[in-house]
């Protein structure tokens, strides 16, 4: 069977396109710099708890600006939560299972985003004492955090470390 001139295009083409999908994202990066998204701890307060039980579920709120030119979302935020300078433990807020136009959009030069992550704390006889007063007077508390947070564009994935407190 020959291959006509015809056929030969058509094929250049089809390879063509295919060859663009596949390296678009490694040749064109989108260029933001992690200096211009500030995440910060907003919130924590008791979702749910009483006496007698053995865990607490905290709400943990972060308010994320994105001051770049670029629109952009994240996958994946690990953070270590810290009561009155004390870990009570980390934790993960994933968007990884949910494709990027799905994800929470951080829009150029718009007013913060809040992300919420429901945070597990077990009773153990070590924080008895921290966890009665998240339990009784959370208000008194100082919260603070560290994290890991990534960060991405349709095009680059960069990797920012943050810390807050409230």
């Amino acid at each position: 069977m020959i291959i006509g001139p015809r056929r030969v295009v058509l094929i250049g083409a089809i390879a063509a396109v295919v060859l663009t999908i596949i390296f678009y994202p490694l040749l064109v990066q989108t260029p933001f710099e992690l200096e211009d998204v500030h995440i910060n701890l907003s919130r924590v307060t008791l979702a749910s708890g009483s006496e007698g039980d053995q865990k607490l579920d905290l709400r943990v709120s972060f308010n994320i600006t994105n001051t770049s030119g670029y629109t952009l979302t994240t996958s994946k935020i690990e953070y270590e939560l810290f009561a009155d300078d004390a870990s009570v433990g980390s934790d993960t807020l994933s968007y990884e299972d949910i494709p990027v136009n799905g994800r929470p959009a951080l829009f150029s030069n718009s007013p913060p985003i809040t992300l919420t992550d429901t945070f597990l704390l077990q009773y153990s006889d070590a924080r008895a004492g921290l966890f009665n007063k998240i339990l009784y007077n959370s208000e008194d508390i100082k919260w603070s955090i560290t994290g890991l947070a990534n960060i991405e564009s349709g095009t680059s994935f960069q990797e920012k470390h943050f810390a807050s407190e409230l």
